[in-house]
């Protein structure tokens, strides 16, 4: 009843609009459009890295499911310089469960992820969007908020005002967010859960060769307060204040092109730092991310797509006192930096699975933190079947810091102690893509995981195997 409620709402205002206004439109410029995706995973050994049950209640783990992600869009204008979008999703149903009923299930199963509307030319210079809405491009290391394609085909999103300016060359973006509770890397609920986002970003536009952009971002965490019986307040009471300033280069030059970025963050944590009210460790992370590649036509043959990627995050050092007084790890707003097919898709805070958890908790990433991260790779798309791209790729996935064998005191968020190694694992990717048309597509992936000596430190009381996931991905753009 939901989504019936909701579009009749929209008619209902674009009706008393119409009536008030003699030459406005009922839902003027309407367009409908959308998209259905199928995610199906087969998955072994992904949380335990163990194929079969030990003597210690560690259970083997199997995932084997299917999921379909709809999501709707409808766009409109207001006024001729006002327009409107909502965006509904329905995402809740995994392969093999009962039918929904129309009345109860389905239509009650669709979540508004996207409800704005957006003013032209504001003081003559700025496009104003206000309203719960994504942001940012999938992929991106720092800031990201939408559909993603990693298991249960999480969507996340933001609710605040964004500003854009645009000039000949140059374009600026101001926002103020408050993101909802599927973001990652925001502590959503470590105090009180109220995070507000802030974001500056300035860039160059209309280069065909070079595209540059420098980025501020601020995440700040306000902190609860306990003055119930005049008890003094507790840990983390004062806000936690993060901030990311970068920026990132990307070239095109022909058939070659790559991407550099770089990013500091400063500012103060509050938040879990497993010591006394009111202690302050200022943020000191560091994160650099860079990737080249080459497309090649080779006549009569096809196009050849090689390519490499490194990155480096700082984490935590060994040293006590840097522990207690500097919190090192790099710690991006909301990340979606997922390299490697079961790796990315697996990614850390995902919902029901937990990568390595049970053997290895922290397996998993949350984009470069405490990491470094090195994949190369080619596609390939044959001149005799120009609708099929295929796909080879490897991964190799350490950590930048190690802990030491005794935790310091007072400090709760110390690195898992790996015995002095830094290897997580190395990931094989095979991917083949069937593009039947611009908006359809059909991809499957095989992928192996082996964990590496730090992860096996870390188990060393049972023998340790591979993770290997296939998958089967649709995506029909209409």
């Amino acid at each position: 009843m939901q989504i019936k409620k909701l579009l009749g709402s929209v008619l209902a205002l674009a009706l008393v609009a119409s009536v008030s206004q003699a030459n406005a439109e009922l839902l003027k410029n309407f367009k409908f459009g959308g998209s259905v995706e199928l995610a199906a995973v087969s998955a072994r050994n992904v949380e335990t890295f163990r194929t079969r049950a030990t003597n210690n209640a560690v259970p083997a783990d199997h995932v084997g499911s299917g999921q379909t992600r709809i999501l709707l869009n409808m766009d409109w204008d207001l006024l001729d310089d006002v327009h409107a979008k909502i965006t509904l999703r329905k995402n809740n149903r995994v392969y093999g469960n009962p039918s929904e009923t129309a009345v109860t299930g389905a239509a009650d199963s669709f979540r508004v992820d996207q409800g704005y509307f957006k003013i032209d030319k504001v003081f003559g210079l700025l496009d104003m969007t206000f309203g719960r809405q994504f942001f940012g491009e999938p992929g991106d290391l720092i800031a990201y908020f939408g559909p993603k394609d990693s298991y249960a085909l999480v969507v996340t999103a933001v609710d605040g005002v964004r500003a854009d300016w645009a000039g000949e060359k140059a374009y600026a973006t101001v926002v103020a967010f408050q993101p909802d509770a599927n973001a990652q890397n925001l502590n959503q609920g470590t105090e009180n859960g109220n995070t507000d986002i802030r974001g500056f970003i300035v860039g160059n536009k209309g280069d065909e060769h070079i595209d540059a952009k420098v980025y501020l971002w601020n995440a700040m965490i306000h902190g609860a307060y306990n003055d119930v019986g005049g008890a003094a307040p507790g840990t983390g009471t004062k806000n936690d204040n993060l901030f990311v300033l970068g920026g990132k280069v990307k070239a095109k030059y022909g058939g070659v092109y790559g991407s550099l970025e770089a990013a500091i963050n400063f500012g103060e944590n509050r938040t879990n730092s497993g010591a006394a009210d009111g202690l302050t460790r200022p943020y000191s992370g560091k994160a650099l991310l860079a990737d080249v590649g080459m497309k090649a036509d080779v006549e009569q043959i096809g196009t050849f797509n090689p390519w490499a990627l490194f990155g480096w995050g700082t984490g935590n050092g060994d040293n006590t006192a840097d522990r207690i007084n500097h919190n090192m790890d790099f710690t991006p707003i909301a990340t979606d930096f997922r390299p490697g097919a079961l790796y990315g898709r697996f990614e850390a805070n995902n919902p029901n699975v937990n990568f390595g958890g049970v053997v290895a908790p922290g397996s998993a990433s949350q984009g470069l933190t405490n990491r470094i991260i090195m994949g190369a790779g080619v596609k390939a798309t044959p001149s005799a079947l120009n609708k099929l791209t295929a796909g080879l790729a490897v991964y190799n996935i350490r950590l930048q810091n190690i802990g030491s064998e005794v935790t310091p005191a007072g400090v709760t968020n110390l690195a898992f102690t790996t015995g002095g190694h830094r290897s997580i694992g190395q990931e094989y990717d095979a991917t083949a893509e069937w593009k039947h048309s611009e908006n359809v597509s059909l991809k499957g992936t095989l992928a192996n995981f082996q964990p590496g000596d730090a992860i096996r430190y870390i188990g060393r009381a049972n023998a340790l195997n591979s993770a290997w996931m296939s998958a089967f991905d649709v995506a029909v753009k209409f």
